[in-house]
């Protein structure tokens, strides 16, 4: 037997789970049985073995010795027979990273289900998947990128095959209920599966992706040489948020109205981000999935593995997700800027964008971005985010130099794709291309915590970026509402806030803002300001209308204690981006679309606008 089979039975959908019998025929008298502890592409120990309800193992003649070295590895005894394993998993996870089963659906991620056997992962290694009894099955079908086998029929129950392990593990399944469109992309078949009976134009859904993977075709100057087939695999369900790329695959996880309602003309934002998320899966096909951190080559599954590049892979896919929607035409320029405020935004308003590096950031992201607290706006920088406007103003500047960032990845791609990259191959590559002095900058970008020059780099993309006071704790972009009322200029808690059984509780504290001084903590709960009661309504006019430069009592509760605290009454710093066309040839070059740009008058004197 050349092949590691594992069938995948679901065993109780009511207790969501699944038996698994493993079946291979040993090399040697002993094996290791080993369940990886995290998946690629999501930095964070997962411990999938925990899921793992009961074991054993038999051949031929009978039982075998099966002992658990650690709280993932088995050691088995072996008898040079044929060796079936039968364990079971508890498969409720609602995440696109591990496994879960209910009545609508099962999604099966092989890195959360199948046990590694060692000296045998460069194996073919099967898929047996039968179909479930339930009464709630009988019209499900399966969608992977894992190759069909032993007659098994396009979307059918039955066997599918990997070329190794590594391969099996990065192959999601998902079995229920759904729909799938095709579209064909430099004759690659892709293919959008859509769990579920949804009430959403998925014509258009699928006509739009195909646009967005068209433009990100273009990045690259071409789709991988060994992709044979795509497959968007989209859980659709109530709440839900997230994408995890794969090498011929992307499972995603989406609101249900986030889909695109019959009839509606442009995107809205709900449906803006879910094209967003499509297009960052996508760009992974190239961008982490091939070409990858070296420190991956290949993955160990069983602890953390470090690399200080995750905002290079992260941060660039994040710049070109958004971009993609306006380079293609799907989104409006204006639409695309209001986006770029709201990241500049998210990154500017947090004193962790001086605190920590991108470097630092992606070492450390398996303990502190993935495991973020209530401090983290204070000492946590987003190489997704931050990673993205670092990527802007390396294009900004490249394009200035008659380049820019797509030639950049071209150029990475092309000469880092069989080695892998390190940390000087981007530095090396700028200097390769002959911008030595941004290369020396952006060295300084990377391992420095400090802010990015946005306000150069938007000049020369043809914007201008000014930055104005936040209006309440949920405001992220555009012009401020009132321009003309200086009497009534934002004042700032400087502090998240939420409802929570009645009342607003702080969830955030940023340093050296007003709830800071006034020794406001996480978990207090607002009561009073200057007499007044404090709701989620009452409290931004509340701010707005006392006296700058005022202390005023601040009565709330904190555990079981009423406390009265001085709250100084502080205008809002300006940390909300606002973006606005200045020069129509630049900003046309870089979103590669036309761009009218109309006079029209503010505040007594012509300025030019975007439409």
């Amino acid at each position: 037997m050349n092949v590691v089979s594992y069938q995948l039975k679901i065993h109780d959908v009511a207790s969501h789970q699944i038996e698994i019998s493993l079946t291979f025929m040993p090399r040697y008298n002993v094996h290791q049985l080993s369940m990886p502890a995290w998946i690629p592409g999501s930095y964070m120990i997962r411990d999938f073995a925990k899921h793992l309800l009961a074991i054993s193992a038999t051949d031929a003649t009978g039982p075998l010795l099966l002992e658990q070295q650690d709280k993932q590895r088995w050691q088995l005894q072996c008898r040079q027979q044929l060796v079936t394993v039968t364990y079971f998993v508890y498969a409720f996870d609602m995440s696109v990273r591990a496994a879960y089963i209910d009545d609508e659906l099962a999604v099966l991620n092989p890195a959360a289900l199948c046990l590694a056997v060692s000296d045998l992962t460069a194996l073919p290694q099967q898929i047996v998947l039968p179909k479930p009894a339930a009464v709630e099955a009988k019209k499900w079908r399966v969608a992977t990128s894992l190759t069909a086998v032993n007659g098994t029929l396009a979307l059918g129950f039955g066997t599918y095959q990997a070329a190794d392990y590594d391969a099996l593990i990065d192959s999601p399944i998902l079995a229920g209920i759904f729909s799938v469109q095709q579209f064909k992309i430099n004759t690659v078949p892709h293919y959008l599966v859509v769990t579920g009976d949804n009430l959403a134009d998925l014509t258009r859904f699928s006509n739009d992706l195909q646009r967005v993977c068209q433009q990100q075709v273009k990045v690259f100057n071409g789709l991988p040489t060994d992709l044979t087939q795509y497959w968007f695999l989209l859980w659709v369900t109530e709440q839900g948020y997230g994408g995890l790329e794969h090498r011929q695959s992307t499972l995603l996880l989406c609101n249900r109205y986030d889909l695109p309602a019959t009839g509606s003309n442009a995107p809205d934002d709900n449906y803006q981000q879910l094209l967003a998320l499509c297009s960052h899966e996508y760009f992974h096909t190239w961008w982490v999935k091939r070409l990858k951190p070296a420190e991956f080559s290949p993955y160990q599954l069983a602890a953390e593995q470090y690399s200080s590049q995750l905002w290079l892979y992260e941060g660039v896919t994040s710049y070109f997700d958004d971009l993609a929607l306006v380079q293609s035409g799907l989104i409006s320029p204006q639409r695309y800027l209001s986006s770029l405020e709201k990241v500049i935004s998210r990154v500017n308003r947090s004193p962790s964008d001086s605190q920590q590096s991108l470097a630092e950031s992606s070492f450390n992201a398996w303990s502190k971005f993935y495991k973020q607290d209530e401090n983290a706006i204070n000492a946590v920088v987003s190489y997704y985010a931050k990673g993205a406007l670092l990527a802007l103003c390396l294009d900004a500047s490249l394009q200035t130099q008659g380049s820019s960032m797509q030639q950049l990845c071209q150029h990475m791609y092309q000469h880092y794709l069989s080695s892998g990259t390190n940390e000087q191959s981007l530095f090396d590559s700028l200097e390769a291309m002959g911008f030595s002095e941004l290369a020396n900058v952006t060295v300084s970008w990377v391992n420095h915590s400090a802010p990015l020059p946005l306000i150069n780099a938007a000049n020369q993309l043809g914007l201008s970026l000014s930055f104005r006071p936040a209006e309440n704790h949920t405001d992220l972009s555009g012009p401020a509402t009132d321009n003309n009322n200086s009497n009534l200029l934002p004042a700032s808690l400087a502090a998240g806030v939420k409802l929570q059984q009645g009342l607003l509780t702080i969830t955030q504290v940023i340093n050296g803002g007003a709830a800071h001084l006034a020794g406001i903590m996480v978990g207090d709960q607002l009561l009073a300001l200057a007499g007044w009661k404090i709701t989620e309504q009452s409290l931004q006019p509340l701010l707005q209308r006392l006296p700058t430069g005022s202390v005023q009592p601040l009565t709330l509760y904190r555990k079981d204690r009423l406390l009265t605290l001085q709250l100084p009454i502080q205008v809002a710093e300006p940390k909300i981006a606002n973006l606005r066309i200045i020069d129509g040839n630049k900003a046309s070059k870089w979103l590669q679309q036309p761009l009218v740009i109309p006079l029209i008058a503010i505040a007594d004197q012509v300025v030019p606008a975007a439409s």
